[in-house]
């Protein structure tokens, strides 16, 4: 009767059960095949450590930089001044959808332009209201906010900001936001933490006005 055969753990080929190795890990055809598996394995650990370290830096790289760059005020606030722009059109683009009106520049009056999110105080001169749905509306983006730096007063061709609130909301309503605006002069001091939450709560609106 022949002696049954077993298929080496190494070399996978079959060999006469009594003419091999036997050994915890498996059954091998001789010495060579048995080292040659060890050595395979041993390299299979290496890899697979070097592997788990390289992922270990990359996210220890990543957190790093993820707390360096909640520090840079300048690009959190970038970062948080385009989501809390993109929120503050859409939000006035259903203002008056909501009413049946066609969307108008607030210092203008014109429609059909190419709009943006118009700050009544900039940015520069009362940083504290950059993200205040009071500070803004909607406007022309070449032509009243960037051309005529927002346009407050108006000129010969356009009625500027502070026409365009009261004749869209009336004058008392009109008076309240720019009392509001103009009166709120305290000096904000930003966080990273802080300005993260925000774009993640504007985000959060915008994923709803676009459902």
């Amino acid at each position: 009767m022949a002696n049954k055969k077993r298929r080496c753990t190494s070399c996978k080929k079959y060999k006469e059960a009594d003419k091999g190795i036997v050994a915890p890990v498996g059954f091998f055809c001789d010495k060579n095949c048995r080292y040659d598996y060890a050595t395979k394995q041993t390299k299979t650990l290496i890899s697979k450590s070097k592997k788990i370290e390289a992922k270990k830096k990359d996210k220890e790289f990543k957190e790093r930089k993820a707390k360096f760059d909640l520090n840079d005020l300048p690009k959190q606030h970038k970062l948080t001044q385009t989501v809390f722009n993109r929120l503050r059109v859409l939000q006035e683009l259903k203002w008056f959808k909501d009413r049946g009106l066609e969307p108008e520049c607030i210092s203008c009056g014109k429609t059909n332009m190419d709009f943006c999110c118009g700050h009544f105080k900039s940015r520069g001169a009362q940083g504290n209201l950059r993200y205040d749905v009071n500070n803004t509306f909607l406007q022309c983006n070449r032509y009243c906010n960037m051309a005529l730096s927002g346009n407050i007063e108006g000129n010969k061709n356009t009625r500027g900001y502070k026409v365009g609130l009261v004749e869209r909301f009336g004058e008392e309503e009109a008076k309240r936001i720019i009392d509001y605006c103009e009166k709120n002069t305290q000096i904000k001091k930003w966080t990273g933490s802080e300005l993260q939450e925000l774009r993640i709560n504007f985000n959060k609106q915008i994923k709803k006005l676009n459902v």
